[in-house]
């Protein structure tokens, strides 16, 4: 979709990246059969990070996509509904973790 994603990040070390309030993020595993576990959007980016550091784990990768226009949500959740689509097409099933599946993360002490 052409959005600009920062580098990638473990979230035990998502302070470091210094992620915007307003935005978009994608949270994966190296190594795993799915190229994403997660797509979500958020008004307070940082928050959401260290709330999924307990279901993902700390050696979960994640990226985030910082754009002006993105304040209102509405505008959030349709890049996100977008990207939810895009994966779904190439893929055939939703980021395991998506819609509240979290049962569907590996346990945390084997992330890493």
């Amino acid at each position: 979709m052409g959005l600009d994603w920062s580098d990638a990040f473990r979230l035990e070390h998502r302070l470091d990246a210094a992620p915007p309030n307003n935005g978009l993020y994608r949270i994966w595993y190296e190594n795993s059969d799915a190229p994403l576990a997660y797509i979500g959007e958020s008004s307070a980016i940082p928050s959401r990070l260290y709330k999924h550091e307990s279901v993902f784990g700390g050696q979960a990768l994640f990226a985030y996509v910082e754009r002006s226009d993105l304040e209102a949500a509405h505008k959030r959740t349709e890049i996100e509904t977008d990207l939810l689509g895009a994966y779904y097409l190439a893929i055939g099933e939703t980021p395991p973790a998506q819609f509240g599946h979290s049962e569907k993360v590996p346990p945390n002490d084997t992330h890493g």
